[in-house]
């Protein structure tokens, strides 16, 4: 019998840098209007007021110069920049909520396999809570790898009550437009920064449900086929080893296999654990759309689902007769509106939002075996 394993520690967050702390005091100070005359203290008083070095009040200063925030004149000082006068006139009340949806290649032919279920619905919840407050959205869809330019793209910010970034968390673009001075919402995404929300779905508490029912059913060998790209969805792995550690069942690394969405990918993980011995009874899949392929291709191998192999998806495309569990998706993308739309003074305290996830029973999961 291998050593049980300790005691999980909870995941630390990254405290902010003394920088960006300095950063986000000076923005906060600016949006206050709390410099007198356009004009901030000289870096030397500064240092000496926040007790930090000059170094890092200047890099502070830098950064936000870089957003447009402050400009540096020789002999002048460091200065608020000026207003610049509008092209155009802009509405009297912002009109839109823009919903920028970034997209990810699955794999060949597969582009955007694991997020094109669930982003239909919650772009729906977004849209349809937007007009109930008399808004509209304002949806640009691109690459991940494009976001940074779509929100530059964006209409005139005067026209816009805040910013949805869906299915995207990439930190360096997010600092930038922090300093929009928009209110900001991750949808399908998590991080630590101020004034930015967060609503995602629990998956690591979808994933502790999965192996909670395998493990009614009388499972012991519960295997794992994940998605690949595990950066973007870390909390379903770290849920799935909890839930084998809540049930006090055994983990192994070869149950654990992660593949392209894809049916390849499905051919290539089912492969693998039918050479294990002895081999899993029962397979949780990353998403829907990976267990609907994976029973496939079981079902070519001549093996039974759930007879000889019970397999349950975590959500995503609705699979007729899978067992599978699933997030509120709709309700999601109108809780990402609702905290745009919370009033307050700027910049907005952050609000993090975990939507529960709840079994849908089927016919794929089953009683084990042995």
């Amino acid at each position: 019998m291998p050593d049980p394993e300790p005691a999980p520690f909870e995941r630390l967050g990254r405290p902010p840098s003394l920088t960006t702390r300095v950063e986000q005091l000076l923005r906060e100070a600016i949006a206050r209007g709390q410099f007198a005359g356009g004009k901030l203290p000289t870096e030397v008083k500064l240092a000496e007021q926040l007790g930090v070095s000059r170094e890092t009040v200047r890099l502070a200063a830098d950064a936000l110069q870089r957003e447009g925030l402050l400009v540096k004149i020789r002999r002048r000082g460091t200065l608020l920049r000026a207003p610049e006068l509008p092209d155009r006139v802009p509405a009297a009340e912002p009109t839109a909520i823009a919903y920028l949806q970034a997209g990810y290649s699955a794999g060949p032919s597969q582009a955007e396999a694991a997020t094109r279920s669930i982003a239909g619905l919650m772009l729906q919840g977004a849209v349809e809570e937007a007009g109930r407050a008399g808004l509209r959205v304002v949806v640009q869809h691109a690459p991940h790898t494009r976001i940074g330019q779509a929100f530059g793209d964006l209409p005139h910010r005067d026209q816009l009550r805040g910013v949805i970034f869906a299915h995207y968390g990439e930190e360096k673009l997010l600092r930038r437009a922090t300093g929009s001075g928009l209110p900001l919402a991750l949808l399908d995404h998590d991080l630590s920064l101020p004034g930015v929300h967060c609503v995602r779905d629990d998956s690591a508490g979808g994933a502790r449900l999965a192996v909670a029912h395998l493990a009614a059913l009388g499972h012991k060998r519960v295997a794992f086929v994940n998605w690949r790209q595990t950066d973007l969805n870390p909390w379903r792995l770290d849920g799935y080893r909890q839930g084998l550690r809540d049930a006090g069942l055994p983990r192994r690394r070869a149950w654990e296999v992660a593949v392209e969405l894809t049916p390849a990918g499905a051919r290539r993980a089912v492969q693998h654990l039918l050479t294990l011995a002895p081999r899993p009874t029962a397979v949780y899949c990353f998403n829907n759309t990976l267990a609907r392929l994976v029973i496939d291709e079981l079902r070519r191998q001549n093996v039974r689902v759930p007879d000889d192999v019970s397999v349950l998806g975590g959500g995503g495309e609705e699979v007729p007769g899978l067992t599978s569990h699933q997030a509120d998706w709709y309700e999601l993308g109108a809780t990402a509106v609702r905290a745009l739309l919370r009033p307050g003074p700027p910049p907005p305290r952050p609000e993090h939002h975990l939507g529960p996830h709840s079994l849908v029973p089927g016919q794929t999961t089953a009683a084990a075996r042995e």
